[in-house]
């Protein structure tokens, strides 16, 4: 299925541009010169898989355009471009939902290179929601109206948290949440067994269990990666002080903030099995 588009900037050249680079991508069913006009489109009930949208406008912005978006269409992904360097307006951006935030002048490699990241988002939260509905087939007639209750409870505090380290749909995130169901009843193990042994409770043979610990690890540090750069912009922003020292060492946040800041490729080291630990206390703590 071809990806669909909606641009919004006040700025003709800025929108014709934009709408000319990701209609190699996809088709491009929208445009706006307004957020009163996109707005009205979202409420309409029009859905688009990702809009390219501007910060500041004239009647409306685009902060206040996504957040009412993402309440009436989800799935939809928003990137924002703008001249805008503010730190307080980023993490405002950041913290409505959007997916990426990219600085004008606009750049035709960064403008593909976003656009294909945020539809492999977008293709692998679509799989996850049919792998999903298709389990909800299948499930036993017979489970309890608690279980149920329970079930979405622990998927709607799995989506919460991977969201809001911006992992959510991420290739490692089915892997994690496997793990914390799988020693829902028995913590201890998940704090004493060996990762490798961690690892194979959820694996199907002895050859995945590799690749369950490279997509682990691989998201981890994606996840870190995501909350360090919060804390560049913003050491007080409210997502990185209630996940920063909980789900990571502090010298991994610190060493990441570090390696950002200095524009370095990430070398840090990991500690795995806190951040399952803290997920899983997340998780289940008042189930």
């Amino acid at each position: 299925m071809v990806a669909t588009f909606a641009v919004v900037d006040d700025d003709p050249a800025s929108l014709r541009m934009l709408s000319d680079i990701l209609n190699t991508r996809g088709d491009v069913v929208a445009e706006f010169s307004s957020g009163r006009e996109a707005l009205n489109f979202f409420e309409s009930g029009r859905r688009i898989d990702v809009c390219f949208i501007d910060l500041l406008m004239p009647d409306i912005s685009g902060i206040e355009v996504v957040e009412i978006a993402i309440s009436l269409h989800p799935m939809t992904l928003f990137v924002m471009v703008s001249q805008v360097e503010a730190k307080t307006l980023l993490a405002n951006a950041y913290a409505a939902g959007i997916e990426f935030f990219i600085h004008k002048p606009i750049n035709r490699n960064e403008i593909l290179a976003i656009a294909d990241r945020v539809l492999e988002k977008q293709r692998l939260r679509s799989t996850l929601e049919q792998i999903e509905n298709s389990l909800a087939e299948v499930r036993s007639p017979k489970v309890t109206k608690t279980e149920e209750t329970n079930e979405k409870t622990l998927k709607k505090r799995f989506q919460l948290i991977f969201s809001d380290l911006g992992i959510l749909g991420e290739t490692g995130s089915r892997e994690l949440q496997a793990i914390v169901l799988r020693f829902k009843d028995t913590e201890e193990e998940l704090s004493d067994l060996p990762l490798k042994l961690i690892y194979q409770a959820i694996a199907r043979t002895e050859e995945e269990i590799q690749s369950i610990e490279q997509r682990i690890r691989r998201i981890i540090k994606q996840a870190l990666g995501n909350i360090a750069v919060r804390g560049l912009e913003d050491l007080h922003d409210e997502y990185f002080e209630r996940y920063a020292s909980k789900y990571f060492e502090f010298a991994e946040v610190r060493e990441r903030v570090l390696e950002l800041r200095q524009k370095r490729a990430s070398t840090v080291r990991i500690n795995i099995r806190k951040f399952l630990i803290a997920l899983y206390t997340d998780v289940l703590l008042c189930i």
